[in-house]
């Protein structure tokens, strides 16, 4: 499928993120200027299916990021094509994707940037969640900072929605081929830091 190019993208950020104003006209972010040049992964809690917009929309990239999204969502008419259009790469979260790795590793290395919501679906504010290993992962094999950051979990209409781009790391582990039992409790730390950054709000 043909992307759309950074123009549209662009053009389609304002427009859906002005659209969202209208429920959510106080807006505050912290941190964007934490956000590097090159590639990083963006990290962030997820709770509602517009936590994507409101993150990649005020981060204010020139360029596309790439999303990582469950695949059933590119079987949605109308809203499987504009999401293809967008660079998103599907993950069956039912089993070890390899197409998504390998896509999302050459998508670092050639320098873009991801977004991956470790916890791998949309959990409810006050719910207890378990982090994926994929972002961690990643950052461990391709050399890249993981970025977390923290997105208001309780949007309720005209309510304020915070968003904080925290500092980006490098996730330090024993080897260079950490266990998965070491993954997990590296992604265990990155979603605790995720959601202490809400808690200092």
């Amino acid at each position: 499928m043909k992307f759309f190019s950074d123009r549209t993208y662009r053009f389609l950020r304002a427009l859906v993120l002005a659209v969202l104003r209208i429920a959510h006209p106080c807006v505050k972010v912290r941190g964007r200027e934490n956000i590097p040049e090159g590639p990083v992964i963006l990290c962030c809690n997820h709770s509602a299916f517009t936590d994507p917009i409101w993150l990649v929309g005020h981060a204010n990239l020139p360029t596309m990021p790439r999303v990582m999204a469950k695949q059933e969502l590119t079987r949605v008419p109308v809203v499987g094509w504009i999401l293809g259009g967008l660079k998103i790469i599907p993950v069956d979260r039912d089993s070890s994707d390899l197409t998504a790795i390998k896509t999302s590793m050459k998508t670092l290395k050639e320098g873009n940037k991801m977004v991956i919501f470790p916890e791998g679906t949309r959990v409810r504010n006050g719910k207890e969640s378990v982090a994926h290993i994929g972002a961690v992962m990643l950052s461990v094999r391709t050399n890249t900072k993981i970025m977390p950051c923290y997105l208001t979990a309780n949007k309720r209409f005209f309510g304020k929605i915070d968003i904080v781009y925290g500092e980006p790391y490098l996730p330090q582990t024993s080897c260079p081929k950490p266990s998965n039992e070491e993954l997990e409790q590296l992604s265990a730390k990155l979603l605790k830091t995720i959601y202490a950054m809400g808690e200092e709000l």
